[in-house]
């Protein structure tokens, strides 16, 4: 092999991998086609793709199913903001990204909103 066929790696900036990136999340776009048009690996494009939505989910992930969630306690009166909730009920309030997500079980039935709970959360 001579010096003339090595290929350097290259680097690219995190601004053109986002413009790439975003480019492939169009819908009806091929990563294939975008990648060709970019002169990348498709497989390249696809890592970064991937890497991307991993950093995004841990932005905005929920909890695991073994982390430690502090949730509120409503022992006194609800304020204007929450809703009145009954005394033999359990309420849940899990914060998204888009809002919150509020959740009321009778306390009879607790056994199985703990069980609901850990299916959801895992």
């Amino acid at each position: 092999m001579t010096t003339d066929t090595i290929r350097k790696r290259r680097r690219h900036s995190p601004e053109f991998k986002a413009a790439v990136i975003s480019t492939c999340l169009q819908p009806g776009a091929s990563i294939a086609q975008v990648a060709r048009e970019h002169e990348l690996n498709a497989n390249q494009v696809q890592t970064w793709i991937r890497k991307a939505r991993q950093r995004e989910l841990q932005h905005n992930r929920l909890p695991a199913p073994n982390d430690f969630v502090k949730l509120p306690l409503y022992a006194s009166a609800p304020s204007a903001s929450s809703p009145a909730h009954e005394p033999g009920e359990i309420r849940i309030e899990i914060p998204t990204p888009r809002g919150s997500i509020s959740v009321c079980w009778p306390t009879a039935a607790a056994d199985q909103c703990a069980r609901w709970l850990k299916e959801l959360l895992q």
